[in-house]
């Protein structure tokens, strides 16, 4: 049997963007970090499942079409 990958979001963390120049918080532009869950499995290995953690980030002029329904809701309603 072939070794399966189920992604899952464990968490989904907003985080307002510091503007780097006058050392302040803005609340216009939060960036996203999302925690993903990979779950490695094959019935056939006894040392599977594995589960890997991966953390991605993005900000509003990231790409977030190929990432999960969830992580595209909150991302279109924060940047809007």
């Amino acid at each position: 049997m072939a070794i399966t990958l189920t992604r899952t979001v464990q968490r989904v963390e907003t985080y307002p963007l510091v503007d780097s120049d006058s050392e302040t918080v803005s609340e216009t532009k939060p960036t996203v970090m999302v925690v993903y869950n990979d779950v490695f499995d094959d019935s056939d290995d006894a040392d599977l499942p594995v589960t890997a953690t991966k953390v991605k980030h993005f900000n509003c002029t990231d790409d977030v079409t190929g990432e999960d329904a969830l992580v595209q809701t909150i991302c279109t309603a924060i940047w809007a």
